[in-house]
């Protein structure tokens, strides 16, 4: 583990999931699996359905806006505002549009994410431009990737 990691502007592993892109700022194998860093580009209408997990979960909004429902309550961000929340705590993600959501988003623990979606993403060269999907999601493969990872889709 190195004690210093610099990454240039715009690099950092990438990914695409459901038409969004990842891109991976610091991830578990650098830090002991204290956190993985990653920015997120949601284009507008995107969003995660209610979901709960094992890990703290932060977001810091750069562009656009994020609504996030968490413990029962709904909240609006936008640029310079940031939201946390604790482990167990359902929530569900949304970026309502017109612009694409551009945040930096913090598990911690960080590698069940990426385990998430290293196995449901794919890597991409471009983190400007994501594929979109040409259908809806293989439901029970992502919900039973997600148990395996920590999370858990629907209230419990």
């Amino acid at each position: 583990m190195q004690n210093v990691r610099y990454l240039p502007a715009g690099e950092g592993r990438a990914f695409a999931h459901l038409g969004t892109s990842l891109v991976f700022k610091d991830e578990p194998d650098d830090n002991g699996d204290a956190l993985l860093l990653f920015e997120c580009r949601m284009p507008a209408g995107n969003g995660v359905p209610p979901h709960h997990e094992r890990n703290h979960e932060s977001f810091y909004i750069l562009d656009g806006t994020l609504e996030v429902e968490a413990d029962g309550e709904r909240y609006s961000l936008g640029a310079g505002d940031f939201l946390s929340i604790k482990p167990g705590t359902v929530h569900s993600l949304h970026n309502p549009g017109p612009d694409r959501l551009r945040a930096l988003m913090l598990t911690s623990p960080g590698s069940q994410h990426v385990q998430f979606f290293t196995r449901l993403g794919e890597p991409l060269a471009d983190p400007e431009n994501p594929p979109q999907p040409d259908g809806p999601p293989d439901l029970d493969e992502l919900v039973s990737v997600a148990r395996e990872c920590g999370m858990e889709f629907g209230r419990p």
